[in-house]
């Protein structure tokens, strides 16, 4: 019976009507609620939440047509049947134009109090599937758009769409957020070695066992075949950045090892800070990806802080020219001249924009991607803007460094003369 689905509340002020109405659908009912009079069974129906009303007309305190109206006002669709010992045709009239599903007369025909409680049952029961449906397609769409399929973690919309909020929502300088991001070195072998079933299937031990670490206030989202992004907020200095990024390399190394696979190596993680490092969504990216490049080349604990302080030059024994910034990204290109300095200082601008170009060398990212990276919250000329960081840069680097740079990393008019 569909009804047992169901609750009632049932308003009468005869105690004996009470509960002859009690026998009849206590039974037959998931709740069965009473009240005596208009004021308890308002009070009832806020509190309870039933699912069907059945009302006298002559209750104290508030009648049944008033309390109906109510319940309707707040809820145009709850069922509310009217029951009366008046069935003349204004009560009647009354009940219909309050939208009630039903007018009784007293005595009760209990074969037609059923027949209208098995009706209304039986179209709670459809809204209900209709509602189930509808709720389980929201459920299908989100996972579609918001969840990768393979790791069951956010995917990059998602993790975009959050991370844009963060950023533009607190105005707040103690707001504190660190980005993550992690790479799995062993992916590429693993799947050459053992084939990509085993690497889909690591990457989904990967995902779980990072999540089982993960503090409260943390996003984590796949951002590409083998490589995780991680927002976290609220910690308390960077020794608790440290602290998660040693869990994240044991945790990672571990999962690795569960899996009996014979790979050494784990996993490279660059950080960055809001707002230490910068402000702007899409430098922190820019610099925490640097940063796990200098991780993967440079680091011995598999994760490196973004610094945007200086650019330090060395010459190598073979003569080519070692690019380190202590926390940013660590390069080779070819053979340079350098003059004497050793350690060259820059801006925070200044050294963006060779990082930048140095990308544009090395991990073939376009025009826009620099133009994007750099100049997003510019609200100076940006062509003018580079021409006045070209002319710096040239001024501090030896000129045969910055025109190589140039000609090999930003293929574009600022090469000739500015």
């Amino acid at each position: 019976m569909l009804l047992k689905n169901f609750s009632i509340l049932f308003i009468e002020d005869n105690k004996t009507t009470q509960e002859q109405i009690k026998m009849i659908l206590e039974d037959d009912v998931k709740e069965f609620y009473q009240a005596y009079d208009g004021e308890e069974g308002l009070r009832l129906y806020y509190e309870k939440k039933p699912d069907i009303v059945i009302t006298d007309i002559n209750i104290p305190f508030i009648n049944g047509l008033e309390l109906a109206a109510k319940i309707k006002k707040d809820e145009s669709l709850k069922p509310v049947i009217i029951m009366s010992a008046h069935d003349d045709r204004n009560t009647i009239l009354d009940s219909v134009n309050l939208g009630s599903n039903g007018f009784i007369a007293k005595p009760v025909d209990v074969d037609l109090l059923y027949e209208r409680l098995n009706a209304i049952a039986s179209t709670l029961h459809q809204e209900s599937l209709k509602k189930h449906s509808t709720e389980t397609k929201m459920q299908e769409l989100y996972q579609l758009a918001y969840v990768d399929p393979l790791t069951q973690v956010k995917n990059m919309l998602y993790f975009d769409k959050e991370f844009t909020q963060l950023i533009q929502k607190t105005d707040d300088e103690s707001f504190k957020l660190a980005l993550f991001f992690i790479n799995i070195d062993t992916l590429t072998a693993i799947n050459e070695d053992y084939g990509y079933k085993t690497g889909d299937s690591l990457l989904q031990s990967l995902a779980k066992n990072i999540l089982k670490i993960l503090p409260a206030n943390s996003l984590l989202a796949r951002k590409n075949e083998d490589e995780f992004l991680l927002l976290y907020q609220e910690y308390l200095d960077e020794n608790d950045l440290e602290k998660l990024a040693n869990l994240l390399v044991k945790t990672i190394s571990q999962t690795i090892q569960d899996e009996e696979l014979n790979i050494k190596d784990s996993c490279s993680i660059g950080i960055s800070q809001y707002p230490e490092d910068s402000k702007n969504k899409n430098e922190l990216l820019f610099l925490a990806k640097n940063a796990m490049y200098n991780a993967k080349k440079a680091s011995q604990k598999h994760y490196f802080f973004a610094s945007n302080n200086k650019l330090v030059l060395q010459q190598s024994q073979d003569n080519d020219l070692i690019i380190i910034a202590p926390d940013l990204f660590w390069h080779k290109t070819y053979q340079q001249l350098l003059t004497n300095k050793s350690e060259i200082t820059l801006t925070k601008k200044e050294l963006l924009f060779l990082s930048l170009l140095f990308s544009k060398a090395n991990y073939q990212a376009t025009h826009e991607e620099i133009t994007l990276h750099l100049w997003n919250d510019s609200h100076l000329d940006k062509k003018e803007n580079i021409k006045t960081l070209v002319k710096t840069l040239r001024k501090k680097l030896p000129y045969n460094f910055i025109s190589n740079i140039f000609s090999i990393g930003y293929k574009i008019q600022f090469h000739s003369k500015v």
